[in-house]
């Protein structure tokens, strides 16, 4: 039974959608992100972490 080559797995694709960049800006102080990271800080405070993951950490 001969093998099909168009569908060999073990080849990656040469096609890449990804740029990298060392010229990517930090979103750390962004308000947007401040705001989300607040709002779910917050939330833990509230709810608290579930018992199984508090023993496992």
């Amino acid at each position: 039974m001969a093998l099909n080559k168009k569908h060999d797995k073990s080849k990656q694709s040469t096609k890449s959608g990804a740029i990298i960049s060392d010229k990517v800006g930090s979103y750390e102080k962004h308000p947007f992100f401040i705001k989300k990271a607040n709002e779910a800080k917050s939330f833990l405070k509230k709810a608290g972490l579930p018992k199984e993951l508090v023993k496992k950490a």
